[in-house]
């Protein structure tokens, strides 16, 4: 159960949609203010604020000895945390949230709270840890979880070198058209990475158009990404200057928009346009 859904288009993993029925009434004005609140500055990045308004929510809801108010401002204040690139404090919120829902009654399979470890997890490059999480959330209850957890496994495999579980994870993405631009991204992204070793040509379009599509949803971290799978390959098919100019792109946009851990795996991010001017010397 999530009553207060969050979609933050800018995570590299991006955590989008939220299952179950919404928290049944009567409802305490208080708590739904401070997710409303939160949720809204979450919707215009403004994700300190929804920090803030989550935590709030929180322990209004640990007030209330509500389990579903409990999980839901967990969920989506790990989000927040995870959208900060806070990995660590993502793992502390979800260990947290568990603790609280277990002692309530609720220590069964959560997919959502799964799927935002295994996303934490990743980012700290402890893949072996996160990919049995994201794996089992592919099976979710929610279509934006399980889409979400596809997404992940398949990132993960990819960076592993397991093609057998890239191919699987592809094959859970293959929809029956026409669907959100995420989740068509989302495939895109993954048959581009696919077939980068058999035929990058179509590989790079692939990424290509996960690109445009994941601009057109204001996720720009992921926009990066699929930057740097069509510069892989365009290097694969010979085209060195198209391989440079999609990686200077990547690190620009990753460095622009403070995702410092995409930056940091890409090439020099070149002359920089809109930077403050060095500070006189005299």
């Amino acid at each position: 159960m999530r009553a207060a859904c969050l979609t933050i288009a800018a995570l590299s993993v991006a955590l989008t949609g939220c299952g179950g029925s919404g928290v049944t009434a009567p409802r305490d004005e208080a708590l739904d203010q401070s997710m409303d609140t939160a949720r809204q500055a979450a919707d215009l990045d403004r994700l300190p604020v929804a920090e803030a308004q989550y935590r709030q929510a929180g322990i209004r809801a640990l007030a209330r000895d509500d389990a579903g108010a409990i999980g839901d401002a967990g969920y989506n204040l790990s989000v927040v945390q995870l959208a900060q690139d806070r990995p660590a404090d993502v793992l502390s919120t979800v260990a947290a949230t568990r603790a609280a829902l277990a002692v309530r009654g609720r220590d069964g399979g959560d997919a959502e709270l799964d799927l935002v470890q295994a996303a934490a997890l990743h980012r700290l490059s402890r893949d072996a840890e996160a990919a049995p999480l994201a794996a089992g959330a592919m099976d979710a209850a929610s279509p934006g979880i399980a889409e979400q957890a596809s997404l992940l496994t398949g990132l993960i495999a990819d960076g592993r070198g397991d093609r057998a579980g890239l191919s699987t994870a592809a094959g859970h993405l293959t929809h029956t058209h026409p669907v959100p631009a995420k989740w068509q991204a989302d495939e895109d992204e993954l048959r581009a990475r696919l077939l980068l070793p058999s035929d990058p040509g179509q590989a790079r379009r692939l990424a290509e158009h996960a690109a445009d599509l994941r601009r057109q949803i204001v996720d720009y971290r992921g926009m990066a990404r699929a930057l740097t799978v069509a510069a892989r390959a365009a290097g694969q098919a010979g085209d060195a200057g198209s391989a440079a100019a999609l990686s200077l792109r990547a690190t620009q946009s990753a460095r622009a928009s403070g995702t410092a851990a995409t930056a940091g795996a890409l090439p020099g991010a070149g002359l920089d346009p809109f930077a403050e001017p060095a500070p006189d010397a005299n």
